[in-house]
Protein backbone atom coordinates (compact mmCIF):
# COMPACT_ATOMS: atom_id res chain seq x y z
CA UNK A 1 0.00 0.00 0.00
CA UNK A 2 0.90 3.44 -0.63
CA UNK A 3 4.93 2.66 -2.06
CA UNK A 4 3.86 2.67 -6.20
CA UNK A 5 7.52 4.16 -6.88
CA UNK A 6 8.95 0.89 -4.80
CA UNK A 7 6.58 -1.41 -7.04
CA UNK A 8 7.73 -0.14 -10.67
CA UNK A 9 11.01 -0.07 -9.90
CA UNK A 10 11.33 -3.48 -9.20
CA UNK A 11 9.16 -4.30 -11.70
CA UNK A 12 11.85 -2.43 -14.08
CA UNK A 13 14.35 -4.51 -12.67
CA UNK A 14 12.90 -7.94 -12.89
CA UNK A 15 11.57 -7.07 -16.65
CA UNK A 16 14.94 -5.99 -17.78
CA UNK A 17 16.74 -8.74 -15.28
CA UNK A 18 18.84 -6.34 -13.26
CA UNK A 19 17.55 -7.17 -10.07
CA UNK A 20 20.22 -7.37 -7.46
CA UNK A 21 21.25 -10.66 -5.67
CA UNK A 22 21.00 -8.65 -2.75
CA UNK A 23 18.11 -5.97 -1.97
CA UNK A 24 17.89 -3.29 1.18
CA UNK A 25 14.89 -2.49 1.82
CA UNK A 26 14.87 1.05 3.57
CA UNK A 27 12.41 3.52 5.35
CA UNK A 28 10.52 4.44 8.65
CA UNK A 29 9.15 1.27 10.64
CA UNK A 30 5.22 0.41 9.96
CA UNK A 31 5.30 1.58 6.56
CA UNK A 32 5.36 -2.51 5.60
CA UNK A 33 8.99 -3.02 4.07
CA UNK A 34 8.37 -6.97 5.45
CA UNK A 35 5.33 -6.90 3.49
CA UNK A 36 7.28 -5.18 0.50
CA UNK A 37 9.90 -8.02 0.76
CA UNK A 38 7.66 -11.02 0.72
CA UNK A 39 5.77 -9.56 -1.86
CA UNK A 40 8.78 -9.50 -4.45
CA UNK A 41 9.80 -12.95 -3.64
CA UNK A 42 5.99 -14.13 -4.70
CA UNK A 43 6.30 -11.77 -7.57
CA UNK A 44 9.85 -13.67 -8.80
CA UNK A 45 8.72 -17.05 -7.71
CA UNK A 46 5.27 -16.80 -9.57
CA UNK A 47 4.81 -19.70 -12.41
CA UNK A 48 2.34 -17.13 -13.85
CA UNK A 49 2.95 -13.54 -13.44
CA UNK A 50 0.71 -10.91 -15.27
CA UNK A 51 0.66 -7.67 -15.46
CA UNK A 52 3.80 -6.73 -13.29
CA UNK A 53 2.22 -8.90 -10.58
CA UNK A 54 2.20 -12.06 -9.50
CA UNK A 55 -1.14 -14.20 -9.89
CA UNK A 56 -1.63 -15.37 -6.45
CA UNK A 57 -3.07 -18.29 -7.39
CA UNK A 58 -0.05 -20.64 -8.45
CA UNK A 59 0.69 -23.25 -6.82
CA UNK A 60 4.24 -21.34 -5.42
CA UNK A 61 2.36 -18.07 -4.79
CA UNK A 62 -0.20 -19.68 -2.65
CA UNK A 63 2.68 -21.25 -0.52
CA UNK A 64 4.42 -18.12 -0.34
CA UNK A 65 1.22 -16.75 0.70
CA UNK A 66 0.81 -19.52 3.63
CA UNK A 67 4.34 -19.29 4.82
CA UNK A 68 4.75 -22.90 3.58
CA UNK A 69 7.52 -22.20 0.90
CA UNK A 70 10.41 -24.33 1.27
CA UNK A 71 12.65 -21.89 -0.92
CA UNK A 72 11.44 -18.84 0.97
CA UNK A 73 13.72 -18.54 4.16
CA UNK A 74 12.92 -15.61 6.99
CA UNK A 75 15.59 -14.55 9.33
CA UNK A 76 14.22 -12.72 12.27
CA UNK A 77 15.44 -11.01 15.39
CA UNK A 78 14.62 -13.36 18.60
CA UNK A 79 15.44 -13.95 21.80
CA UNK A 80 18.76 -16.09 21.86
CA UNK A 81 18.99 -18.82 24.41
CA UNK A 82 20.07 -21.99 24.63
CA UNK A 83 18.28 -25.21 26.24
CA UNK A 84 18.84 -28.17 26.93
CA UNK A 85 21.78 -28.32 24.77
CA UNK A 86 19.45 -26.48 22.08
CA UNK A 87 20.40 -23.06 20.29
CA UNK A 88 17.29 -21.47 19.46
CA UNK A 89 17.73 -20.32 15.97
CA UNK A 90 14.18 -18.44 13.77
CA UNK A 91 12.70 -21.80 12.41
CA UNK A 92 12.01 -22.34 16.16
CA UNK A 93 10.09 -18.90 16.81
CA UNK A 94 8.30 -19.30 12.83
CA UNK A 95 4.99 -20.79 14.01
CA UNK A 96 4.58 -17.66 16.82
CA UNK A 97 5.50 -15.10 13.86
CA UNK A 98 3.52 -16.32 10.91
CA UNK A 99 0.21 -16.67 11.81
CA UNK A 100 0.34 -12.46 13.20
CA UNK A 101 1.97 -11.65 10.07
CA UNK A 102 0.21 -12.80 7.30
CA UNK A 103 -2.84 -11.27 9.51
CA UNK A 104 -1.46 -8.22 9.13
CA UNK A 105 1.51 -7.16 6.64
CA UNK A 106 2.07 -4.54 8.85
CA UNK A 107 3.21 -6.68 11.95
CA UNK A 108 5.25 -4.68 14.20
CA UNK A 109 8.33 -4.83 15.78
CA UNK A 110 6.37 -3.76 19.27
CA UNK A 111 4.15 -6.80 18.61
CA UNK A 112 6.85 -9.44 17.65
CA UNK A 113 8.40 -8.26 21.04
CA UNK A 114 5.18 -8.48 22.88
CA UNK A 115 4.68 -12.26 21.55
CA UNK A 116 8.20 -13.38 22.76
CA UNK A 117 7.98 -12.12 26.12
CA UNK A 118 7.65 -8.12 26.26
CA UNK A 119 10.22 -5.30 26.40
CA UNK A 120 12.86 -6.46 28.88
CA UNK A 121 14.09 -9.44 26.19
CA UNK A 122 16.55 -8.07 23.96
CA UNK A 123 15.84 -9.33 20.45
CA UNK A 124 18.89 -9.77 17.42
CA UNK A 125 20.23 -12.17 15.02
CA UNK A 126 23.39 -13.80 16.10
CA UNK A 127 25.99 -15.29 14.26
CA UNK A 128 24.61 -19.03 15.11
CA UNK A 129 21.83 -17.59 12.30
CA UNK A 130 23.92 -16.68 9.99
CA UNK A 131 26.27 -20.01 10.56
CA UNK A 132 22.98 -21.74 9.79
CA UNK A 133 22.10 -20.02 6.82
CA UNK A 134 24.98 -20.60 5.35
CA UNK A 135 25.40 -24.30 5.86
CA UNK A 136 21.94 -24.48 4.06
CA UNK A 137 21.78 -21.73 1.77
CA UNK A 138 24.47 -23.78 -0.53
CA UNK A 139 21.82 -26.59 -1.46
CA UNK A 140 19.72 -26.37 -4.41
CA UNK A 141 16.26 -25.00 -4.47
CA UNK A 142 13.47 -27.83 -3.82
CA UNK A 143 11.12 -26.13 -6.11
CA UNK A 144 11.43 -22.50 -7.10
CA UNK A 145 13.53 -20.07 -9.34
CA UNK A 146 15.23 -18.20 -6.76
CA UNK A 147 15.74 -19.45 -3.35
CA UNK A 148 15.11 -15.89 -0.97
CA UNK A 149 16.19 -15.26 2.52
CA UNK A 150 14.00 -12.24 3.67
CA UNK A 151 16.09 -10.64 6.68
CA UNK A 152 13.84 -8.38 9.18
CA UNK A 153 15.74 -5.56 10.75
CA UNK A 154 18.87 -6.36 9.50
CA UNK A 155 20.47 -3.88 11.63
CA UNK A 156 19.73 -6.50 14.47
CA UNK A 157 22.23 -8.89 13.22
CA UNK A 158 25.14 -8.32 16.23
CA UNK A 159 28.36 -7.64 15.21
CA UNK A 160 30.26 -11.28 14.69
CA UNK A 161 27.29 -12.01 12.62
CA UNK A 162 27.58 -9.32 10.59
CA UNK A 163 30.67 -9.94 9.55
CA UNK A 164 29.46 -13.96 9.05
CA UNK A 165 26.52 -12.43 6.92
CA UNK A 166 28.96 -10.22 4.86
CA UNK A 167 30.98 -13.11 3.68
CA UNK A 168 27.52 -14.40 1.85
CA UNK A 169 26.87 -11.24 0.23
CA UNK A 170 30.17 -11.48 -0.92
CA UNK A 171 29.79 -14.80 -2.45
CA UNK A 172 26.13 -15.39 -2.87
CA UNK A 173 24.58 -18.86 -3.94
CA UNK A 174 23.16 -18.67 -7.74
CA UNK A 175 19.82 -18.07 -8.31
CA UNK A 176 19.16 -16.78 -4.68
CA UNK A 177 18.36 -13.28 -3.51
CA UNK A 178 18.79 -11.69 -0.15
CA UNK A 179 15.91 -9.14 0.40
CA UNK A 180 16.88 -6.96 4.09
CA UNK A 181 14.83 -4.99 5.79
CA UNK A 182 16.51 -1.91 7.64
CA UNK A 183 15.11 1.36 9.42
CA UNK A 184 18.60 2.64 10.33
CA UNK A 185 21.13 1.88 8.00
CA UNK A 186 23.39 3.67 9.57
CA UNK A 187 23.73 0.88 11.94
CA UNK A 188 24.70 -1.42 9.79
CA UNK A 189 28.52 -2.23 8.24
CA UNK A 190 29.17 0.21 5.17
CA UNK A 191 30.36 -3.20 3.42
CA UNK A 192 26.55 -4.25 3.83
CA UNK A 193 25.19 -1.14 2.87
CA UNK A 194 27.87 -1.15 -0.16
CA UNK A 195 27.04 -4.91 -1.38
CA UNK A 196 23.15 -4.15 -1.31
CA UNK A 197 20.93 -2.66 -4.14
CA UNK A 198 18.79 0.20 -2.01
CA UNK A 199 15.63 1.12 -2.99
CA UNK A 200 14.40 3.78 -0.70
CA UNK A 201 10.16 3.05 0.85
CA UNK A 202 8.31 6.58 1.76
CA UNK A 203 6.25 7.21 3.98
CA UNK A 204 2.67 6.13 3.60
CA UNK A 205 -0.20 8.96 2.72
CA UNK A 206 -2.17 9.79 5.63
CA UNK A 207 -5.50 9.36 3.93
CA UNK A 208 -4.05 5.69 3.00
CA UNK A 209 -3.28 5.45 6.73
CA UNK A 210 -6.88 6.75 8.00
CA UNK A 211 -8.41 3.98 5.43
CA UNK A 212 -6.46 1.44 7.05
CA UNK A 213 -7.61 2.22 10.59
CA UNK A 214 -11.24 2.48 9.79
CA UNK A 215 -11.54 -0.49 7.38
CA UNK A 216 -8.95 -2.92 8.91
CA UNK A 217 -8.54 -1.51 12.55
CA UNK A 218 -12.55 -1.20 12.70
CA UNK A 219 -11.07 2.98 14.16
CA UNK A 220 -14.08 5.42 13.98
CA UNK A 221 -13.01 8.25 11.46
CA UNK A 222 -12.55 10.59 14.37
CA UNK A 223 -9.67 8.43 16.26
CA UNK A 224 -8.28 7.39 12.42
CA UNK A 225 -8.00 11.22 11.30
CA UNK A 226 -5.66 11.99 14.49
CA UNK A 227 -3.51 8.46 14.68
CA UNK A 228 -3.03 8.87 10.82
CA UNK A 229 -1.89 12.44 11.36
CA UNK A 230 0.47 11.47 14.71
CA UNK A 231 1.49 8.41 13.41
CA UNK A 232 3.61 10.44 10.60
CA UNK A 233 2.86 7.68 7.91
CA UNK A 234 3.45 4.31 9.77
CA UNK A 235 0.81 2.19 9.70
CA UNK A 236 2.29 0.31 12.09
CA UNK A 237 3.02 3.26 15.06
CA UNK A 238 -0.71 3.87 14.32
CA UNK A 239 -2.22 0.91 14.49
CA UNK A 240 -0.13 0.09 17.83
CA UNK A 241 -1.31 3.52 19.21
CA UNK A 242 -4.77 2.82 18.59
CA UNK A 243 -4.11 -0.68 20.51
CA UNK A 244 -2.08 1.33 23.27
CA UNK A 245 -4.42 4.04 23.43
CA UNK A 246 -3.46 6.81 22.48
CA UNK A 247 -6.04 9.38 24.31
CA UNK A 248 -4.61 8.07 27.39
CA UNK A 249 -1.23 9.01 26.14
CA UNK A 250 -2.46 12.40 25.51
CA UNK A 251 -3.54 13.26 29.01
CA UNK A 252 -0.36 11.59 30.35
CA UNK A 253 1.11 14.40 28.13
CA UNK A 254 -0.79 17.02 29.13
CA UNK A 255 0.09 16.35 32.91
CA UNK A 256 4.00 15.98 32.15
CA UNK A 257 4.13 19.09 30.40
CA UNK A 258 2.21 21.14 33.35
CA UNK A 259 5.03 19.84 35.42
CA UNK A 260 7.95 20.52 33.38
CA UNK A 261 7.01 24.04 33.18
CA UNK A 262 6.90 24.70 36.86
CA UNK A 263 9.92 23.47 37.18
CA UNK A 264 9.08 21.04 40.29
CA UNK A 265 11.79 19.01 40.18
CA UNK A 266 9.24 16.84 42.71
CA UNK A 267 6.19 17.21 39.99
CA UNK A 268 8.63 16.26 37.15
CA UNK A 269 9.49 13.14 38.80
CA UNK A 270 6.18 11.94 39.79
CA UNK A 271 5.27 12.08 36.02
CA UNK A 272 7.99 11.28 34.66
CA UNK A 273 7.83 8.22 36.39
CA UNK A 274 4.15 7.13 35.23
CA UNK A 275 5.89 7.35 31.66
CA UNK A 276 8.99 5.41 32.26
CA UNK A 277 6.68 2.34 33.72
CA UNK A 278 4.78 1.89 30.37
CA UNK A 279 5.92 -0.13 27.99
CA UNK A 280 8.92 1.07 25.16
CA UNK A 281 6.63 0.96 22.66
CA UNK A 282 4.33 3.01 25.09
CA UNK A 283 7.40 5.07 25.21
CA UNK A 284 8.01 5.66 22.05
CA UNK A 285 4.32 6.35 21.23
CA UNK A 286 4.32 9.26 24.23
CA UNK A 287 6.55 10.69 22.13
CA UNK A 288 4.44 10.35 18.72
CA UNK A 289 1.68 11.69 20.38
CA UNK A 290 3.91 14.84 22.37
CA UNK A 291 5.28 16.28 19.49
CA UNK A 292 1.88 15.87 17.66
CA UNK A 293 0.32 17.92 20.41
CA UNK A 294 2.91 20.32 20.64
CA UNK A 295 2.21 20.86 17.52
CA UNK A 296 -1.24 21.79 18.16
CA UNK A 297 -0.11 24.27 20.74
CA UNK A 298 1.81 25.74 18.29
CA UNK A 299 -1.15 26.46 15.46
CA UNK A 300 -3.37 27.83 18.48
CA UNK A 301 -0.44 30.31 19.12
CA UNK A 302 -0.36 31.57 15.69
CA UNK A 303 -4.13 31.66 15.34
CA UNK A 304 -5.27 28.53 13.43
CA UNK A 305 -6.88 26.46 16.06
CA UNK A 306 -9.36 25.00 13.56
CA UNK A 307 -6.41 23.18 12.09
CA UNK A 308 -5.27 21.21 15.20
CA UNK A 309 -6.27 17.69 15.77
CA UNK A 310 -6.99 18.39 19.34
CA UNK A 311 -9.37 16.66 20.46
CA UNK A 312 -12.63 19.49 22.00
CA UNK A 313 -11.79 18.62 25.88
CA UNK A 314 -8.13 18.94 24.56
CA UNK A 315 -8.47 22.60 23.36
CA UNK A 316 -8.65 24.19 26.14
CA UNK A 317 -5.81 23.40 27.49
CA UNK A 318 -3.66 23.98 24.07
CA UNK A 319 -5.50 27.34 24.34
CA UNK A 320 -3.52 28.53 27.21
CA UNK A 321 -0.55 26.27 26.84
CA UNK A 322 0.21 28.27 23.65
CA UNK A 323 1.44 31.32 24.68
CA UNK A 324 4.36 30.02 26.05
CA UNK A 325 5.33 28.37 23.08
CA UNK A 326 6.64 30.17 19.22
CA UNK A 327 7.74 28.39 16.11
CA UNK A 328 11.42 28.05 17.37
CA UNK A 329 10.33 26.67 20.88
CA UNK A 330 8.20 24.33 18.78
CA UNK A 331 10.98 23.30 16.76
CA UNK A 332 14.04 23.50 19.12
CA UNK A 333 11.80 20.89 21.92
CA UNK A 334 10.46 19.03 18.90
CA UNK A 335 14.38 18.28 17.60
CA UNK A 336 15.16 17.16 21.54
CA UNK A 337 11.74 14.98 21.44
CA UNK A 338 12.96 13.20 18.30
CA UNK A 339 16.44 12.45 19.64
CA UNK A 340 14.89 10.76 22.96
CA UNK A 341 13.12 8.73 20.44
CA UNK A 342 16.21 7.66 18.66
CA UNK A 343 17.47 6.83 22.97
CA UNK A 344 14.54 4.88 23.70
CA UNK A 345 14.82 2.84 20.81
CA UNK A 346 18.04 2.35 21.26
CA UNK A 347 17.42 0.57 24.89
CA UNK A 348 18.54 3.49 26.88
CA UNK A 349 17.78 4.22 30.69
CA UNK A 350 13.79 5.83 30.33
CA UNK A 351 13.91 7.25 33.02
CA UNK A 352 17.46 8.86 32.37
CA UNK A 353 16.03 9.89 28.84
CA UNK A 354 12.89 11.17 29.88
CA UNK A 355 14.27 13.33 33.24
CA UNK A 356 17.35 14.98 30.78
CA UNK A 357 14.10 16.11 28.40
CA UNK A 358 11.92 17.34 30.95
CA UNK A 359 14.91 19.55 32.04
CA UNK A 360 15.65 20.69 28.50
CA UNK A 361 12.03 21.64 28.02
CA UNK A 362 11.92 23.73 30.92
CA UNK A 363 14.94 25.44 29.96
CA UNK A 364 13.62 26.15 26.46
CA UNK A 365 10.22 26.73 27.69
CA UNK A 366 11.22 29.59 30.31
CA UNK A 367 13.70 30.68 27.42
CA UNK A 368 16.94 30.08 28.84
Amino acid sequence: MGQPEAVQSIRDAVSHNRLAHALLLTGPSGIGKLAFAHAIAQYINCLSPKDGDSCGTCSSCVKIQKGIHPDIRFILPIISKTEGGKRFLTDDYFDSFRQPFFADPYFSMGQWQQILGGDSKQLMISVHEIRELKRSIYLKAFEAKYKVVIVWNVEKINTEGSNAFLKLLEEPPDQTMFILTCSDPSLLLPTINSRCQRLALRRIDRDLVRQYLMEKKGADEGRATELAAVSEGSIGTASDMLQENSQALGQLYINWLRATYSGDYQKITEEVEKIYKESKEAQKQFLHVSMQKLRDSLLFNLGMGERSLAMPDEQVFHSRFSQFVSPDKVERIAGEMEESLRHISGNANPQMVFTSLSLKMYGILRGS
